[in-house]
């Protein structure tokens, strides 16, 4: 079977450095490139972020690209700590040796896009996508698939309304679900199912690598907020699910939606309207709804394992 080509379009993030390890540990992916944005952290800390993950995975086939360092409409004005304040739990890191691509990470994607059949994971801010629409406005046809991290139906995590991907460039996010691309979404109402908690942690440690290491060390004060906002130490595996999505598709069920974002309110923007409609079952916007925890994290530990 032909493997997937990806890129991974992120803001690392604690949980996206364990999607984006989960990625480079699996072989039904090609993963080309990571495109960096401004999210979790400004960009100059995301893109230093994504080499960081690029070298401890000893993957340095592997393309890094910086892109968009403010959204849309201007900044967000996030003032989370979440994954600390260089994004990857405040760890102490060597330098990487990682070499930055020297064209803008929208360029690359177009070059890819171009190249072949390309799937992108979206586990960010969706202002790379959706400056790649701006400036290229046919890309769209051209995209195999789109797997977003995004939105919620039920409960936000930086308003009651709204996901922190959605609401940090809802400008964005509009523009990148009324494009033609297939669309696969996994919001929050799905994430929320995909934990991994102190045993997971330990495995992690217990491999004896520095990717092991590393990913429990990086998950560890991400557990302690977790504790401290949720009332215990299961850590949100929520950039897992859209590479997960893509090993194995079986894995998460879905249904075809409608999706508007909300660009304006004073206590909704950034909210995602997922209509779950009959009408819409066939609509190539696609969320995902449930996932099976004990398998899914079977696999991530599988995967991470192969590190050395």
């Amino acid at each position: 079977m032909a493997r997937t080509r990806v890129v991974i379009d992120t803001d690392p993030g604690v949980d996206d450095a364990v999607a984006i390890l989960l990625a480079l540990a699996s072989p039904e992916l090609d993963v080309l490139a990571i495109t960096t944005v401004s999210g979790n952290v400004g960009l100059e800390k995301t893109t230093l972020n994504a080499r960081r993950i690029v070298q401890l995975a000893q993957r340095r086939d592997v393309i890094v690209a910086a892109g968009c360092a403010g959204a849309i409409a201007g900044p967000t004005h996030y003032s989370g700590d979440v994954h600390g304040a260089d994004g990857l739990g405040d760890l102490s890191w060597d330098e990487p040796d990682v070499p930055l691509h020297g064209e803008d990470a929208v360029e690359l994607l177009r070059e890819l896009v171009e190249a072949g059949p390309l799937t992108i994971v979206a586990i960010g801010p969706l202002t790379n996508l959706a400056t790649l629409l701006g400036r290229y406005p046919d890309v769209a046809r051209l995209v195999e698939r789109v797997v977003i991290m995004g939105g919620a139906s039920f409960e936000g995590n930086v308003t009651p309304a709204a996901e922190f991907n959605i609401w940090a460039d809802p400008e964005a996010a509009q523009r990148v679900f009324a494009a033609e691309w297939p669309i696969t979404a996994m919001p929050l109402d799905l994430t929320h199912q995909a934990t991994l908690n102190d045993d997971d942690l330990q495995f992690l440690r217990s491999l004896g690598t520095e990717v092991g290491r590393r990913t429990a060390d990086m998950l560890e004060p991400y557990a302690r907020f977790h504790d401290e906002w949720y009332g215990n130490r299961d850590v949100i595996m929520h950039d897992a699910m859209a590479v997960y999505e893509l090993i194995d598709p079986s894995a998460i069920s879905k249904q075809g939606v409608q999706v508007n974002v909300e660009t304006g309110g004073e206590y909704s923007r950034g909210a995602t309207w997922f209509d779950r409609r009959r009408d819409h079952a066939e609509s190539r916007i696609r969320v995902g709804l449930d996932v099976d925890n004990s398998k899914f994290v079977a696999l991530l530990r599988e995967r991470l394992a192969t590190f050395r």
